[in-house]
């Protein structure tokens, strides 16, 4: 004797459900527009620098509290350490390398050494003074 549901009869044969068509799902996902987690939240790009050096930190700091105990470990700290070399180099060449360009070109550029000063003017040959 079995156990019958409430509202079923017992005699009742189960039916299969019909399998969802595979565009319906993606009809309604294409048409939803997309979710905001808060007012002005932007958009996060996870491919830049400081996600990198935040990474590589993170990734020497836990390999110096946690020593790796197998040849895998050795080799993401080894990892780590050049991407380490990397995020360093980085920031010495746009903050001093790039830096002391900028300003010797500017100081180039500027007559008597003062960029703030320094006016560009274009002198067409029509309107040169001739000399004597």
């Amino acid at each position: 004797m079995g156990l019958a549901m409430p509202g079923k009869s017992a005699t009742a044969k189960r039916t299969r459900r019909r399998p969802r068509s595979r565009t319906a799902g993606k009809e309604a996902t294409a048409a939803a527009p997309p979710v905001r987690r808060g007012p002005n939240l932007p958009e996060w790009r996870w491919r830049t620098f400081p996600v990198l050096a935040a990474f590589v930190a993170g990734l020497l700091v836990d390999s110096l509290f946690n020593p790796p105990a197998s040849d895998a470990g050795t080799a993401l700290r080894i990892v780590a350490l050049l991407g380490a070399g990397y995020v360093l180099a980085h920031v010495f060449v746009t903050n001093v390398i790039v830096a002391r360009r900028i300003k010797s070109r500017d100081k180039a550029r500027a007559p008597d050494g003062n960029a703030a000063e320094w006016v560009d003017e274009v002198v067409h040959p029509d309107e040169q003074e001739r000399g004597p």
